[in-house]
């Protein structure tokens, strides 16, 4: 800038120098137009000082900003970084640990072996539940069924009441205890077994294991089902869940959920059940991460029309959500909806750019992708928790749906109770081969459209004016 500034002070010290010396030699005309002549040059002079300047400040204002994200990126790296380091020498131990009590158990199973020579092969998979289970130390018990034993001792209690009163738990040959029904499901649902598998192992029938689970899973739903809670209705709820996502990605304080989707595939044999079909599973995360609202779909392995996307049609739950006051503007409560899904823009739906100019887009973008990402890692941590959802499901749609909508209550009532979750559970399971297809792209001009991108300007405005 000084170098310009030099150029253009010398240019205009010479021209005006040139200029008086003139003077003495010009007529009253000639000295009048060039006065107007010096007029013009200190005019331009000003202007061309004015865009420098500018220019400067506006090119040194974003090699700041650059610089700052470049700080955070290196950051974030080093955090990651840090993390992973962390992540494969707890991994390492815990080999070294397992295999430490493998050696312990082999020799205890070969001693058992010669004690037990005697018993059949058809008694071995009862001596998994009322002989192996309990032998389990700690960390095998968390290992085989994601729970520690004091919270599965919790859920049983819990569970016994309804549990004994169910007659499909009962049968001339054999009572299933409330623990046993309870370790059959949970250990369904960590390990990714199939249920012949879980059948052989527990010494039931497929039928009956899965009348176990589908009992299972509506005592759930009746005894615990308030851990799957609606979408944010109280004023109370509202603020906390709008205050952590402010506090997450400097979202301004309107949004109440993120919507995830997934494909789930299913090879169960049935009717309903048709090769390559999958079950579509919508659900909505608060702050925390928590499943708020869960929709199950199977249109196209069914022949129906597929469901609309959630919240897409008025009246709904966030349209009838108070609307919440940003900088003197009225703002209507809202989710924002996954890329590249083909959701409908609405003011109480909205989405991230699809073709960003500005800086205030590529900000707003910048937060709805963090936001995605975070959805992905609470999937991740669902599936990595329950594995049978990390698998094509050999049931059918409405035992599937009855198992996952039972399966997120356990989740958030775990990460509520702050139960430990072992990085390693999630080493086979990747989330994008679940990854659902869009629904189908159709042009909308709707009035709601048109609010929808004012109002994500605005967002996105009041984002990139708050921005650290």
């Amino acid at each position: 800038m000084e170098e310009g500034l030099k150029i253009i002070n010398s240019d205009l010290s010479e021209i005006l120098s040139k200029l008086l010396k003139s003077n003495a030699k010009c007529k009253n005309d000639d000295l009048q137009h060039r006065r107007r002549k010096i007029a013009t040059l200190i005019r331009l002079h000003v202007r061309h000082l004015q865009q420098i300047v500018i220019m400067h400040r506006r090119r040194r204002q974003q090699r700041a900003g650059r610089r700052l994200k470049n700080l955070r990126s290196f950051f974030m790296q080093q955090m990651m970084q840090l993390q992973s380091n962390y992540i494969q020498m707890f991994v390492t131990l815990r080999m070294k640990y397992n295999q430490l009590q493998s050696a312990e158990e082999m020799e205890a199973d070969i001693e058992n072996s010669m004690s037990d020579n005697l018993e059949t092969k058809t008694d071995a998979p009862t001596l998994f539940w009322e002989h192996k289970v309990p032998k389990y130390s700690d960390e095998q018990f968390l290992d085989s069924f994601h729970v520690t034993r004091s919270t599965f001792q919790s859920l049983c209690g819990q569970l016994a009441p309804t549990l004994r009163s169910v007659p499909e738990l009962k049968s001339q040959s054999e009572v299933i205890p409330p623990d046993k029904c309870v370790g059959l499901a949970l250990f369904f649902l960590a390990s990714g077994e199939r249920i012949s598998i879980i059948s052989e192992q527990f010494s039931l029938p497929r039928a009956r294991t899965i009348k176990c689970l589908k009992v299972f899973c509506n005592a759930v739903m009746t005894s615990l089902g308030k851990a799957l809670r609606l979408l944010p209705q109280s004023e109370a709820d509202c603020a906390n869940v709008v205050a952590g996502f402010r506090r997450e990605c400097n979202m301004p304080p309107a949004l109440l959920g993120v919507l995830g989707v997934c494909s789930i595939p299913l090879r169960g044999k049935g009717k309903q059940i048709e090769a390559g079909s999958a079950l579509r599973m919508e659900f909505l995360l608060d702050d925390r991460m928590l499943f708020r609202e869960l929709r199950l779909d199977n249109a196209n392995g069914s022949g129906k029309q597929p469901l609309p996307p959630m919240f897409a049609v008025a009246p709904n739950a966030l349209t009838q959500s108070p609307a919440r006051r940003i900088n003197q503007r009225s703002v209507p409560a809202f989710v924002l909806a996954p890329a590249n899904q083909n959701y409908p823009l609405r003011p109480w739906l909205l989405q991230r750019y699809a073709e960003p100019a500005a800086p205030h887009e590529y900000d707003f973008n910048e937060v709805a992708d963090h936001l995605q990402e975070l959805s992905d890692s609470a999937m991740h941590r669902l599936m990595s928790r329950w594995r049978f959802l990390s698998q094509p499901l050999d049931i059918s749609f409405q035992t599937a749906s009855c198992i996952i909508t039972a399966a997120t209550v356990l989740h958030n009532l775990l990460e509520e109770l702050s139960e430990p979750h072992i990085p390693e559970w999630g080493n086979s399971v990747n989330v994008l081969r679940f990854k659902a297809p869009p629904i189908e792209s159709k042009i909308d001009n709707s009035p709601q459209a048109e609010l929808a991108r004012d109002l994500r300007d605005f967002l996105a405005r009041t984002i990139s004016s708050t921005e650290m």
